[in-house]
């Protein structure tokens, strides 16, 4: 049987409190539905948390008791300007070591690696770039968006400038990874 990554998660432990963090952008409530409705219909008294770092500041010490956290998705640049930080990174790392699951979607999948490779389909000045990122992987970079985008060709023109693989995702696609960043599973 084949299990979708949420199936996983939730099959894996009990989840009581989810910390998702984004970045402002106009109507960005309903857009919050796509990470947590699955997850609620699993655990009906689930608590969930919505921070949006670009325009507040937060105590982290309020959130060690995330069961799940989700980096959501958007501009790329800005969610690497308000989330590639020491503070956060520490913050990540922590609560990996304390059995939390992470996710990112799109963006915040991007900025998890110790590089990040941010599409020319991605940024107003349609230019290939590497920017870095929070370092919980860095034996491959990836690429989001994969089918819808068409993105093979700068794909593989931005693999000629970093030394490692970058592994494609395709939209409904996922990489599951240990707390040492090695791929486990990847789920088309």
């Amino acid at each position: 049987m084949k299990y979708s990554i949420v199936d996983k998660i939730v099959l894996s432990s009990k989840i009581k409190r989810i910390i998702i963090f984004t970045v402002f952008r106009e109507n960005w409530e309903p857009y919050m539905k796509k990470y947590t409705e699955v997850f609620q219909s699993h655990f009906p008294n689930l608590n969930v948390d919505y921070l949006l770092l670009d325009t507040e500041q937060i105590d982290f010490d309020s959130y060690l008791d995330a069961d799940l956290i989700i980096i959501g998705g958007g501009n790329t640049e800005k969610y690497i300007a308000t989330y590639v930080n020491q503070e956060f990174k520490n913050y990540i790392e922590l609560m990996l070591k304390k059995g939390a699951k992470v996710i990112g979607f799109s963006a915040g999948a991007l900025l998890l690696g110790e590089k990040v490779y941010i599409s020319s389909n991605d940024n107003s000045d349609h230019q290939i770039k590497i920017k870095n990122g929070l370092g919980l992987f860095s034996q491959f970079l990836i690429s989001v968006h994969y089918d819808s985008w068409n993105d093979k060709a700068n794909k593989d023109s931005a693999e000629k400038l970093v030394n490692v693989p970058i592994i494609p995702l395709n939209d409904h696609s996922c990489l599951v990874l240990d707390k040492s960043g090695n791929i486990i599973d990847k789920i088309d």
